[in-house]
């Protein structure tokens, strides 16, 4: 048994369960702030099914962008780990680089989703979704949560190019990784 390669995965599922659960609930806590016609705590409680639908969206379209973010940063970290020759200096960069790099993403993926929204609200006057969600309009919800998590499909590339851009990881060589 590697006993390394098991710290390296249990650290890297803690990680991604940890960075997780942060990003869900921050994305939950933005956007109950940001989107004043809909209480979606007092929503969720009267069991309004259309304002869940909303909310789960939002949640997935969050998770779609910030993936890109997560798993290079989580992966060369635990690489770092694992290698014996790493120093506490060099394993203090990457986790300020990983997280970063997480922050970046996060905020442009939550950004992008408010401005989505507004966007496509804006333009389809004809329709108020987000009272309709409110009154627990089902088919509104799912075709405003499908565009949410389609402008997160889209975008995904986009955010990991920015990332590579603003915030590079260190070129790191097979043996700097421990191979």
């Amino acid at each position: 048994m590697d006993i390394s390669l098991l710290a390296a995965g249990v650290l890297q599922l803690m990680l991604s369960l940890f960075i997780g659960l942060i990003f869900i609930y921050a994305g939950f806590r933005f956007f109950h702030k940001r989107i004043k016609a809909i209480n979606e705590i007092e929503e969720l409680k009267k069991n309004n099914i259309a304002v869940a639908i909303l909310n789960a969206s939002i949640i997935l379209a969050l998770v779609i962008m910030v993936k890109n973010a997560i798993e290079p940063a989580i992966t060369v970290f635990s690489m770092a780990i694992r290698n014996p020759d790493s120093t506490i200096i060099s394993f203090i960069q990457m986790a300020g680089i990983m997280l970063v790099q997480i922050i970046v993403a996060g905020l442009i993926a939550y950004i992008s989703i408010y401005i989505a929204i507004n966007l496509y609200t804006h333009l389809t006057k004809e329709i108020d979704e987000l009272s309709e969600i409110k009154n627990n309009n089902i088919a509104v919800s799912i075709v405003l949560g499908i565009v949410i998590i389609s402008i997160s499909l889209l975008m995904q590339q986009g955010i990991k190019s920015i990332l590579d851009a603003l915030i590079p990881f260190p070129s790191l060589s097979l043996n700097d990784i421990g191979m």
